[in-house]
């Protein structure tokens, strides 16, 4: 009979393992290593809550219990969700819509609960959104995940903000030669409006945003969707430093350094504006490197 195999087999797992688990216990947290430490575990727990009896009839119950029980791999897991993440890259769902969980289980051979765990990694990586009742959705595309694993990753190091200005030299002045290149009418208005909000501005955040906003347009007019998402990435540490260069040096240096990069720009002038631009970033980094001897003399 299946469960005679099944004594005989734990029987032997039990005489090869059960010394180096009375030793050594199980995997890291008590967690079994392998289906047969499960085994031996259960044995194990069966014998001593029974008071030694026959190891049979421990066997017979784990034969029972793992009969039944699923037990998805991580293996199986991290292959499910390579697929999938090809198949969301690739377009391949018509209209954004999964197949039911039921349906992927049947295509990729594995089980229900390998591929609810698939689905819960796909979302956490933001590639899909699930609600009940209904399948799974490609998630639109959008440059959150990477800007927040950014920042923290950002606040987390050793990054301070005259870091941040040596950075932002060669970006910032690369971006200003580009939009000088590419900038159309809408976005040069846009500058104009932006230009005119941080010389109107009153309160320290409503010049910060404003400050902002100007380098945002700019990496916008290049076209290229990366020097947008870098600048967003950078964001809240530009706030930071704005916060420590406008708070003590007022507004009045950061606008002339808008002025100068709009009027290249407008001149469509790239040499100009990268020369305007590095300016600007140069002058906020010369407040950074003396703002403690500005704070010892208050």
């Amino acid at each position: 009979m299946q469960f005679e195999s099944d004594i005989h087999a734990a029987s032997l797992v039990l005489s090869d393992h059960q010394a180096h688990i009375s030793e050594n216990g199980l995997a890291a947290n008590n967690q079994p290593r392998s289906i047969d430490d499960l085994i031996v575990s259960d044995i194990i727990g069966h014998l001593i809550r029974q008071d030694g009896e026959l190891i049979e009839m421990a066997a017979v119950t784990v034969s029972k219990k793992y009969e039944t029980t699923e037990l998805p791999t991580l293996g199986l897991v991290n292959t499910v969700v390579d697929r999938l993440r090809s198949r969301i890259l690739a377009g391949d769902f018509t209209d954004g819509v999964l197949p039911p969980q039921g349906e992927l289980a049947t295509e990729f051979e594995v089980s229900r609960s390998v591929i609810r765990e698939s689905m819960q990694r796909l979302q956490s990586s933001r590639l899909i959104e699930m609600s009940q009742g209904r399948n799974a959705r490609v998630k639109m595309a959008g440059s959150e995940a990477l800007i927040e694993n950014l920042q923290v990753a950002m606040h987390r190091s050793q990054a301070t903000l005259l870091h941040l200005a040596e950075v932002r030299q060669p970006l910032e002045a690369e971006i200003a030669a580009l939009a000088a290149e590419r900038i159309g009418d809408e976005d040069l208005l846009r500058l104009h409006i932006s230009v005119r909000k941080l010389a109107e501005a009153k309160s320290p955040e409503s010049r910060i945003e404003a400050d902002i906003e100007f380098h945002r347009i700019l990496a916008e007019a290049t076209g290229n969707p990366i020097y947008l998402l870098l600048m967003d990435a950078l964001a809240e540490l530009l706030r930071e430093s704005r916060r420590k260069t406008i708070g003590l040096g007022g507004v009045q240096p950061a606008l002339l350094g808008h002025q100068a990069v709009l009027k290249a720009i407008q001149k469509r002038d790239s040499k100009a504006a990268r020369s305007a631009m590095l300016e600007h970033i140069q002058a906020a980094r010369r407040d950074l490197e003396t703002l403690p001897q500005r704070k010892g003399r208050k």
